[in-house]
Order: structure tokens, then C-alpha cells, then sequence
């Protein structure tokens, strides 16, 4: 019987490349020519934001890398967009190098104008890493499969989330004005990153607002219980609204999403079955997704038809990791929950599953 392991992970090109390219267009035109001559260790030049997520996200992959060495797939999926069978196919037939399926799949000779040569030095340095992914231990290429979304489909969903991003983001500031006007923060939030959602790339979110949050949310929760719920309310209640509308529309998206990558793997799995006998199967999604996919297969009939079975990992030291990273799925699934206490609703049934899950859950 096949062993079949879900992993989370974060994007560790798409890390370095929100990076890279956020502090290059910053930079002037004797500034890009000075670093032309020296484009080395770039990453000192950084602002201090993007390199505590740099040396986060180098940890978090380091760690992927130590649980594929325990589990040594003989394939793995990708979340990268089905449109792209025919670089999948190319891989697989060994016609291409994993250099080369990296390099075409992210475009890095994309024009970036005079700034271009310094980008591709420094990201050549990154897909070198992400070539890990494919490969065995003994350097032997892995067999590939893409399973998300078709380009079309993730566009459409783009502009859905990015709208949840900035409606929450009103949201949490408009509650901590409210709470400090009362008592003020002993936490503070400290080093925060963002980068909207592309075509080809997930969008990147750091935060280390970790205990800042965990205050803001104990101090709301108890204002709501006592004698200071009507002012919370009288204050809050226009954007726990816009919040929760444009929240539940994400998660319809989010569904239909999930539906349609769980429908992907299972149709992988079966070529993959048809096609070769591996032993060890690997699925890397985001955390985002991790939740749905584990339940989903590990309760689908399709797996035991196949002869595969949902092995599970220790990946708590991954997801500590992670969780700057995940700490604004973290905020946002939290700010529903009190938007709905504010409004006094209860929670949709059809929000109460897997899917709504924005960070992993292990059980």
C-alpha cells in the first residue's frame, strides 16, 4: 500500500522575490549601478521587515527539506496551476533539468529593465534551494504532479481576497481604537509584511503580532461579555458587517477552490497510480488549504480503491515555524468569529467545516 503525506508550506521563491523586488524599486539609478559591480549578500541591504521574514522563511524550508530526508517521496504535487501540463509532462520525461522547470515555470528572465541582471544573480541563488523539492536525496528528479487552480480561475479569486485582507485590516484597526480608548496596550505589534496576491504567486504575509493580538482579542472578548457591550456594539457593529460580508464571500471562493484542487489530486493520484508503482507519495499546499485536503482524503473511498494510504508526520516543529506566516489567516478567521459576536449571529453551518479553516488544524 502507498504512504501519502500532506505538507504545508510556504513559498520560499515567492518570499524572496516580493523581497528582492520591493526594495529593487526603491532603489536609484547610480544605486542599481553600484550593486551591479557587487550583487552579492543583497539581502543586508534589506529593510528590517522583509529580513526577519527572509530568515523565517529559510527556516521554515530548511525544516521541509529535514521531513522529505525522513520520508523520501518518490512524487509530489505542487499547488502550481494545471495550465501548465506540458512543463509538468517535460519534467517528468527528464527532457528538462529541475533548473530549467523552475526558471520557465517562474519566468525569471521577465523584464525587469535595468535592474534585471541584479534580480536574476540574486534569485538563481533561490530556485537553487527550491530545487530540493523535486529532487531525491541522491539528486534524482521526482516525479511531479500540478494540481491547483487553472490561471483563469485564480484570478478571479484574487480580487476577493485582497478585499478581505483590507476589510480586516479596518476592522482590527477600528477595534483597537476602541479598546485603547478605554485601557491602553501593554503589546505592541512589531514587524509586519505584506505583498498582494499575484497570478503566478501567492501572496506573502508576515507578522509578529502574535501577543499584541492574543491582548486585543481577550480584551474585546471581555468588553463584550460585561456592562460595555452597547458601546462596542454602537461602535463596531458597521464593520463587523462590512466584515462579515466580504469574509463569507471569500469563503464561498475559498470552497469552490478547495473543491476543485481536491478534485485535481485525486485525479493526479489515479495517473500516477496507473502510470508507476510509488511507494511514497508527498502533497505540499499552503496552510491555508492544509486543513481541507488532510480531512478530505482521509475520508475519501477513492484513496482505499487506489491501494493508498493517509500516513500522518510529526509537523509541529514546521508549523511553529511558520507561524508568522500564518498569523493573518490566524486574525482573520479570529475577527469573524467576534464580528458575529458583535452582531449577535451565529455561525453559518456551511462556514462550520474544514474548508473555513485558514490555519491548519491537527486533531
Amino acid at each position: 500500500m502507498a504512504e501519502l503525506f500532506v505538507i504545508p508550506i510556504i513559498g520560499l521563491f515567492d518570499v524572496h522575490d516580493v523581497a528582492v523586488r520591493d526594495w529593487l524599486n526603491r532603489l536609484d539609478e547610480s544605486a542599481l549601478h553600484n550593486h551591479l559591480e557587487y550583487p552579492f549578500k543583497l539581502e543586508r541591504f534589506f529593510p528590517e521587515s522583509s529580513k526577519h521574514a527572509l530568515a523565517s522563511v529559510d527556516e521554515v524550508h530548511r525544516e521541509i527539506l529535514r521531513l522529505l530526508d525522513t520520508i523520501d517521496p518518490g512524487a509530489v504535487f505542487l499547488d502550481l496551476p494545471v495550465d501548465f501540463t506540458q512543463l509538468e509532462n517535460k519534467y517528468n520525461k527528464r527532457s528538462i533539468s529541475p533548473l530549467e522547470f523552475w526558471s520557465d515555470y517562474y519566468q525569471i528572465s521577465a523584464s525587469l529593465e535595468s535592474s534585471h541582471p541584479i534580480y536574476c544573480i540574486y534569485i538563481k541563488g533561490i530556485i537553487d534551494k527550491e530545487i530540493r523539492l523535486i529532487e531525491s536525496k541522491e539528486h534524482l528528479p521526482l516525479n511531479v504532479v500540478f494540481y491547483g487552480l487553472d490561471i483563469k480561475s485564480k484570478e478571479e479569486l484574487i480580487p476577493v481576497y485582497e478585499n478581505i485582507l483590507d476589510i480586516d485590516g479596518e476592522f482590527l484597526l477600528q477595534m483597537a481604537r476602541v479598546i485603547n480608548e478605554i485601557a491602553s496596550f501593554r503589546e505592541l505589534p512589531k514587524h509586519l509584511w505584506y505583498s498582494p496576491m499575484q497570478a503566478r504567486h501567492m501572496a506573502v504575509s508576515y507578522e509578529e503580532t502574535e501577543k499584541f493580538y492574543n491582548e486585543l482579542i481577550i480584551r474585546i472578548k471581555g468588553l463584550l461579555k460585561f456592562n460595555l457591550r452597547d458601546y462596542i456594539v454602537k461602535n463596531l457593529r458597521e464593520k463587523a458587517l462590512e466584515f462579515i460580508s466580504a469574509y463569507e464571500k471569500f469563503l464561498d471562493y475559498k470552497i469552490r477552490e478547495d473543491e476543485i484542487k481536491f478534485s485535481n489530486i485525486l485525479e493526479g493520484l489515479k495517473v500516477l497510480t496507473a502510470q508507476s508503482e510509488y511507494m511514497v507519495v508527498v502533497i505540499f499546499c499552503t496552510p491555508m488549504h492544509y486543513s481541507f485536503i488532510y480531512d478530505a482524503l482521509k475520508n475519501d473511498k477513492t484513496l482505499h480503491e487506489l491501494d493508498i494510504r493517509v500516513e500522518d508526520i510529526d509537523l509541529s516543529r514546521l508549523l511553529d515555524k511558520m507561524k508568522p506566516f500564518n498569523q493573518k489567516g490566524r486574525i482573520i478567521q479570529s475577527n469573524y468569529d467576534i464580528a458575529l459576536n458583535i452582531l449577535g449571529r451565529n455561525k453559518p453551518g456551511r462556514y462550520d467545516v474544514s474548508s473555513a479553516f485558514l490555519t491548519p488544524v491537527f486533531k
